[in-house]
């Protein structure tokens, strides 16, 4: 017997057409030997016995998977030296509550940069090929230029080196220059010339007055279409760096009146009266308007400290008044729009307190300077030196060539807030908003983060607090 499977009718093996609807019958699947719904019973059993087998696979596969961690679990015990009830039962106990290790080993850790930001470090040549100059900048601002004007007038720094990164735009850029030295003097001789004449020339007429007046004439040197120039919030820098700041005028003032005779050209019999002390150490924000309505944001860190003195030389004849002034550094960052304002203003902490002067520097300006200082005692014109004769400065400087500026040095690697030196084996940071720091050496790359879980890649070290 079998059935149609179009309608259902039970017909005979030996048919061939269903006396139903005549429907060709003769082949396999066009006809079932059982009615449709015993067939759909069936189907159903045969679907439930292949899950209930899918089951009873999976139950053994994690059973064995169980036992292969159990073999794991119990070597390891071994190796640790776990070979009673007892052991076993404090392994346990020990390892219970106890969660996994923090993404802290390498290839452990997740590789997200998403709040962290890179930097750049490297290290500037002078033309004689000695390293002056320790950067650390972001690295998108990768148009870097750097000068060393050897014509400066002053015979303490008798050079000035700049530093500037800019981005592809020149939309935002950051700037440092190294201490500066201005003389200026006025007194009873008839005309500037008289008295550039009777200084040898080792000044520079700069008449200081605040910091404030300095950097606005340096944004309008800058920006000569600025219309308007806006200071803007100012904040005091404090801690360690003050103290470093201090203890340079203080030294300064203890030795100034041996000093000033030659720095000033004057006579060793010249009479000196203390009659003032200006001092700033700040960051100090402006917002500058241009005459194309075009708005540029900056932030300035200028110390600078100003002694003034009244002065009688009277184997000269000469009397008057001379101010001493030592701009330390000039720091500063310029964007042209809030956003990148606000994108590199981090950036600029970061490069303020962690770009740095060298030895090398020091030597070559304490040789040139010396150089200076004896042209003056012989009467001489001092003369500007070429990259041979700087290379002549160092190879005959002492080996404690910059010890002269010992403080100056100290009191510039603090910075405003103190976030300074980024090397492996000696590292300690004061910002509190940045939470970890990784460098790369072969890529020469800093990487800083404000967040706990970040982590740039497994060529970049690790650098811990101390």
């Amino acid at each position: 017997m079998k059935y149609c499977k179009k309608c259902g009718m039970l017909l005979e093996d030996n048919m061939e057409r269903c006396i139903g609807c005549g429907s060709n019958v003769t082949e396999k699947d066009s006809y079932s030997k059982y009615p449709e719904q015993v067939q759909e019973q069936i189907a159903n059993e045969k679907k439930q016995a292949g899950q209930r087998n899918l089951t009873v696979v999976a139950i053994v596969l994690i059973f064995v998977v169980i036992l292969l961690m159990i073999g794991i679990f119990a070597s390891r015990l071994y190796s640790q030296g776990v070979t009673s009830p007892n052991d076993l039962a404090k392994a346990i106990q020990d390892s219970v509550g106890k969660k996994e290790p923090a993404e802290s080993e390498g290839k452990n850790r997740t590789v997200k940069d998403e709040d962290g930001a890179y930097y750049k470090y490297s290290d500037i040549k002078d033309n004689a090929d000695h390293e002056i100059f320790h950067a650390v900048y972001p690295e998108d601002l990768s148009k870097v230029t750097h000068t060393v004007d050897y014509s400066w007038d002053s015979q303490v720094f008798p050079a000035v080196f700049s530093f500037i990164a800019t981005n592809d735009e020149n939309t935002a850029q950051l700037t440092y220059r190294s201490p500066q030295h201005y003389q200026y003097i006025k007194g009873t001789a008839e005309t500037q010339v008289d008295i550039q004449q009777n200084v040898m020339k080792c000044i520079t007429f700069y008449d200081f007055t605040t910091v404030e007046d300095y950097i606005k004439e340096m944004i309008k040197q800058a920006y000569p279409s600025a219309k308007k120039i806006e200071e803007m919030e100012s904040a005091d820098v404090n801690g360690e760096a003050e103290a470093a700041f201090n203890k340079i005028i203080k030294e300064y003032e203890d030795r100034a009146e041996k000093e000033l005779p030659v720095l000033f050209g004057l006579s060793e019999d010249t009479d000196f009266s203390h009659k003032d002390t200006y001092k700033s150490l700040k960051v100090m924000n402006y917002r500058i308007l241009t005459k194309e309505d075009h708005a540029v944001s900056c932030k300035f860190y200028v110390p600078v400290f100003c002694e003034i003195y009244d002065f009688n030389d009277a184997s000269q004849a000469f009397s008057g008044t001379l101010s001493d002034c030592y701009i330390l550094a000039f720091a500063s960052y310029e964007a042209g729009s809030d956003e990148l304002y606000d994108w590199y203003e981090d950036a600029f902490e970061m490069f303020v307190n962690n770009s740095f002067l060298k030895d090398d520097f020091y030597t070559g300006i304490g040789g040139y300077a010396r150089m200076i200082r004896e042209s003056v005692s012989e009467q001489e014109m001092p003369r500007i030196i070429g990259d041979s004769e700087l290379k002549d400065i160092y190879d005959n400087a002492s080996p404690d060539g910059a010890s002269d500026y010992v403080s100056i040095k100290k009191f510039l690697e603090c910075g405003p807030t103190a976030v300074n030196s980024f090397q492996a084996d000696d590292y300690h940071m004061g910002a509190e908003k940045i939470k970890q720091i990784f460098i790369n050496p072969e890529k020469q790359l800093i990487y800083a983060t404000k967040a706990t879980d970040e982590y740039p890649g497994d060529d970049y070290i690790e650098l811990l607090k101390k």
